[in-house]
């Protein structure tokens, strides 16, 4: 039914009947979850989650189903010229796909990791918050993605110099990995080496601060 669901939706944006494919994601959103596009916009990704119930085996795949609808609003959103709530609605489809991925501990289903990636891609240097980059640095360790985590892990610390301890905790799980995982990973020996050294510098100077 989703699929379906999906095709509709793509069919009137690429016939640029914006308002049609919008009408679309609501019905969608209502038949398969129970919920409009309101209450969807009012409520943050981490309340959508908990309004689904505490049985995981029914609060993730509708978690899921909801970031693909979240994702294609804003897709939408961008062609209708509404940047800012694109960025919006794709910031809270990122947050449903990572955070169903870490609570389920594997792929929705096949195409799981493919979309978080995709909706990442539409928010380059978008100031994503604490709570979303902490997912994310977990998430892409969780991947076996050692540079990505460590991205994520040097805009955690710009924004609050606390988490330079969970980083140095990350550096000495890496440490304890072959050299062909971290190679596979993205972040060689050296660099994880380079980066603990310039992290523990960093905390000496917050601390002298």
């Amino acid at each position: 039914m989703l699929t379906q669901m999906l095709a509709k939706i793509i069919l009137h944006r690429d016939l640029k009947e914006f308002p049609q494919a919008l009408l679309q994601i609501d019905n969608t959103g209502k038949t398969l979850l129970g919920i409009d596009r309101l209450m969807i916009h009012q409520l943050s990704a981490q309340q959508l989650m908990q309004l689904f119930g505490a049985d995981l085996t029914i609060a993730l795949p509708k978690s899921y189903v909801l970031a693909i609808l979240l994702k294609e609003e804003a897709k939408t959103r961008a062609l209708m010229g509404e940047a800012e709530e694109a960025d919006a609605l794709y910031e809270k489809s990122l947050y449903l796909l990572v955070d169903t991925y870490m609570k389920s501990g594997e792929p929705i289903e096949p195409r799981h990791t493919q979309l978080a990636a995709e909706v990442l891609e539409k928010l380059p240097g978008r100031a994503l918050p604490a709570d979303l980059l902490s997912r994310l640095f977990r998430y892409h360790e969780m991947l076996g993605r050692f540079d990505k985590a460590e991205d994520a892990l040097y805009e955690l610390v710009s924004i609050d110099p606390q988490f330079g301890n969970e980083g140095l905790e990350f550096y000495r799980r890496l440490l304890k990995k072959s050299d062909e995982e971290l190679d596979a990973g993205g972040l060689p020996r050296d660099e994880v080496v380079q980066g603990m050294s310039d992290l523990e510098k960093s905390g000496e100077t917050n601390v002298r601060a």
